[in-house]
């Protein structure tokens, strides 16, 4: 199922209606969605796409002509000839297309497809790049030299190639490209349009557990409770998810064992680089390149407490994993993958993910609270207009999100994933965590799975700077 992605079919058909021709670099994280957004953006356009393999220049000309059937002769195959055959074989099956659907009953009509600009897509474009200085020399040629009209799209799951190592690596040919675009993870908004028959708290732990990749949710069904996903999607041996955590990592890095360590360290509550240092014996200096290499993958992040200088109470800066499967395949499967085929996934879900998994939905409940602040901040229906949004990170608590305007006027969150309501005991510590980050509580957002006791719920009556917010309602 296709969902979301108005922005960003907005922004590829402005650039297809533009003058000229286009050369776009499209690029994201694998199973975000590019290969679904292109193929519902060509449609009823000519279009053609190749999926380029790790390959030597010679061999992937090979490839790409015996793959789709071009028949072009060892004397003439080149980047020029594979170029051209793409353009034609994309009007060529639009045509037929249109003719099936008879969309096209006079000569006039198929003159005015023939008219239209041709769309050439071609995915994991740095296999070519990084082996092949001719291509981008080509296509560029091919673009502005010769008399068609087409839109180039490159398409990249290596986020760090994209905005690290493709300018350095073609030069000024980087002056060809028209446009950058990364596409983002989808939001919880699209989860629960995705899977409309979950209930928003079974849409809320799929979101926590998969994050905000499609490809994912596509292992997800609704015909399952979400443990029995987890048991038959996620952990048994021949299904995509059980060792999808340690493919992300080796695709694009070499000494595997390392980074799937720190992995398994910030998975386990590790984030600090003192604490990575005493549990794995590496050097600081080692650790902190490794995690610079990941950080540039966007797998990890480094957090660093809302106005850090505020108050020695905050800590310096930690370090996440960003995305939630990766974090629930660390945290869950990969330091047991022994007990879990010796138990099977029913007895191994029971034995080590049940009684933790509740913490684990908390850390990252999170991301929604934070995507729905946001959504009502963009629709102005907050008390301030926040201009700055992050989180607090103290030695002893934690400020979920905090928003703050221009004036220095604060809304604090609290976000609780457990089953007790949300008491006036645990919103009064609530605000000692905000004296201790001397971030005064001028509005306070709770956000709760139980609900609030009765106490707290009459006096959010009476006030009207705190909000109480259940999921259960939303």
């Amino acid at each position: 199922m296709f969902v979301g992605r108005k922005k960003e079919l907005k922004y590829l058909e402005d650039n297809y209606k533009k003058q000229g021709n286009q050369l776009i670099v499209l690029y994201g994280h694998k199973g975000v969605g590019k290969t679904a957004l292109m193929s519902r953006f060509v449609q009823g356009k000519p279009a053609a796409y190749y999926d380029a393999k790790p390959l030597g220049a010679e061999e992937q000309l090979y490839m790409w002509n015996h793959e789709m059937g071009y028949g072009i002769s060892t004397e003439e195959l080149s980047f020029d000839t594979i170029f051209g055959k793409m353009y034609d074989e994309g009007m060529e099956i639009l045509e037929e297309e249109a003719v099936r659907l008879q969309m096209v009953k006079e000569p006039s009509q198929l003159e005015e497809l023939r008219q239209m600009k041709h769309i050439l897509m071609i995915d994991e474009f740095q296999y070519i790049v990084k082996f092949s200085e001719k291509f981008m020399m080509d296509l560029l040629r091919f673009i502005k030299e010769q008399d068609r009209r087409c839109m180039v799209v490159l398409c990249s799951s290596s986020i760090s190639f994209v905005e690290n190592g493709l300018v350095p690596q073609i030069g000024t040919l980087a002056m060809g490209i028209s446009s950058f675009f990364k596409v983002q993870p989808l939001n919880f908004i699209d989860c629960v349009h995705f899977f409309e028959e979950f209930t928003t708290e079974e849409c809320m732990k799929t979101y926590n557990i998969l994050g905000g990749y499609p490809a994912y949710w596509d292992q997800f069904t609704t015909k399952m409770s979400i443990e029995g996903n987890i048991e038959h999607m996620m952990l048994y041996s021949d299904v995509f998810l059980r060792e999808e955590g340690e493919r992300v990592v080796a695709a694009e890095l070499r000494e595997v064992n390392v980074y799937c360590t720190i992995l398994y360290c910030l998975s386990h509550g590790m984030n600090k680089l003192n604490e990575l240092h005493q549990h794995t014996g590496y050097s600081r200096a080692k650790i902190s390149v490794y995690l610079k290499n990941l950080m540039e993958r966007e797998l990890v992040e480094k957090v660093f407490s809302f106005d850090n200088a505020s108050s020695a109470n905050a800590k310096k800066g930690i370090y996440r994993i960003v995305g939630s499967y990766l974090d629930f395949y660390y945290r869950f499967v990969f330091g047991r993958t022994s007990k879990l085929n010796i138990l099977g996934p029913k007895k191994f879900y029971e034995q080590y993910i049940r009684k933790d998994i509740p913490a684990f939905y908390e850390r990252q409940f999170q991301k929604i609270c934070r995507e729905y602040m946001e959504i009502l901040n963009q629709q102005k229906a907050l008390p301030i207009r926040a201009g700055l949004i992050g989180e607090w990170i103290g030695k002893e608590g934690t400020i979920d999100l905090v928003l703050q305007d221009e004036d220095g006027t604060n809304i604090l969150c609290f976000c609780r994933w457990q089953d007790e309501r949300f008491s006036m005991e645990a919103y009064e510590k609530c605000l000692n965590t905000a004296a201790s980050a001397k971030l005064n509580a001028d509005y306070v957002y709770l956000f709760s799975k139980g609900g609030f006791d009765q106490k707290l719920t009459a006096m959010a009556e009476k006030m009207n700077n705190l909000a109480l917010v259940d999921i259960n309602t939303l």
